[in-house]
This record gives structure tokens, C-alpha cells and sequence, in this order.
């Protein structure tokens, strides 16, 4: 990896708050993991991987798609954060994390559910962006199936990026975040909307919680 996608995914996750060191990880997938996806969950628009990125206790789940690869984060990276991937062109990145509880998270979720927690979670990032990240959307609930995410878009002036986050809630009520983020390089080729919006619905058809 050279510097410059180095210093890409030093940026590329919305809760990182200083420089870390990467190297490709190809040890996330979980071998002898049946994947199943319920019928009432529509398909991917893509084609995707037997990448699975998972949760310790087992209570959440997704695919890659086809060509993305795991990142061995070090360093400063927030302890929220279990899993990073990128995709081969270094365009796009695939963040997930299980967000820490407190009293006053846990209040607003109580009164708002989904729709809470991500105004909650979106609040936090911008506060550690210092001004870099914007709302660029409403929240809004994005149900799959029997799922329900709340989910905001942000963008990243300075960065010249811009993603799109959902959160939720697992079965043994832990919280959740997903994001895709745009990655910067150079002035490399960004992928268009449409191509950004397909991969983001198509790990999200296959995420379970």
C-alpha cells in the first residue's frame, strides 16, 4: 500500500480521530459460517463475496462485495470500530462499529429507537470532525425486511468525500454502524452516486442483526 492510499484510510473512517497504519487482513472471514438470506430481504445489486464481516457474540452479520478486502487497523483508531474494507480501486470503504452506551444514548433510544440513535450518532462524529462534516440528508428509517435502520448521508468538504451511515439495534441490544465512505486519492476517479448507492443497499440487504 502506498502512501497516498495510506494517508486515504487514515480519513476515511468517520470516527477516526488521528493517523493509523494498515495492512490488508484476510483472516475476517469466518470459515464454515452458513449465510442465509431471508427471503423477505431483497437482493444485492451487486455481486458480492463469502467475505463475512461478524460480530464476536455472533448477534450481527454482512458480506463484502466481490473484490473488497479486510484492513488490519492500528492505532488511534476509535475502540468502536471492529472492521474495515475497502474496495480494490481504493474509492470506497466499508466501516463498521459497535457503539458504546451511555445513559443518555440509552435515553434517546428509549424515546426515538432507530431514528434517535442516529441523531445521537451523527452528533458525536461531527462534534470530532471540528467542522469537516456536514448533514447532507434527513434521517430518516430504511427498513429491510423485518429490519429497521435509521440512517443519515454526511459530507466532508475538505476530505472531498461523502458517505452514508445506518444504525441499529441487535437482538441482545447492542448498537450498531454501518458506513460507506468515499476515499480520496489523488485526485482519483470517485465512483458515482449511482454505483455508491448500489454498493451501500447491496451490503445492507445482506447485513443481519
Amino acid at each position: 500500500m502506498n502512501k497516498l492510499m495510506l494517508y486515504a484510510v487514515c480519513i476515511l473512517a468517520v470516527c477516526c480521530s488521528s493517523c493509523i497504519i494498515v495492512k490488508e487482513k484476510d483472516e475476517i472471514i469466518v470459515k464454515n459460517t452458513e449465510y442465509i438470506p431471508s427471503a423477505a430481504t431483497p437482493k444485492p445489486e451487486i455481486k458480492m463475496s463469502n467475505k463475512i464481516v461478524r460480530t464476536a457474540t455472533g448477534d450481527m452479520m454482512a458480506l463484502l462485495p466481490e473484490g473488497w478486502f479486510f484492513i488490519e487497523v492500528d492505532g488511534n483508531l476509535s475502540s468502536e470500530v471492529f472492521a474495515v474494507a475497502v474496495n480494490p480501486e481504493y474509492t470506497m470503504s466499508a466501516v463498521f462499529s459497535q457503539l458504546r452506551k451511555s445513559d443518555e444514548i440509552q435515553e434517546i433510544v428509549d424515546k426515538e429507537k432507530q431514528l434517535g440513535l442516529a441523531r445521537a450518532v451523527f452528533s458525536k462524529h461531527e462534534a470530532r470532525a471540528n467542522g469537516n462534516m456536514k448533514l447532507s440528508d434527513k434521517y430518516h428509517l430504511t427498513e429491510i425486511g423485518l429490519q429497521k435502520f435509521g440512517s443519515f448521508s454526511f459530507i466532508k468538504a475538505k476530505d472531498n468525500t461523502y458517505g452514508t451511515s445506518a444504525v441499529f439495534i441487535s437482538s441482545i441490544d447492542e448498537y450498531y454502524e454501518f458506513s460507506l465512505v468515499t476515499m480520496s486519492i489523488n485526485n482519483n476517479i470517485q465512483p458515482s452516486k449511482n454505483e455508491f448507492d448500489k454498493v451501500y443497499r447491496s451490503i445492507l440487504a445482506t447485513l443481519k442483526y
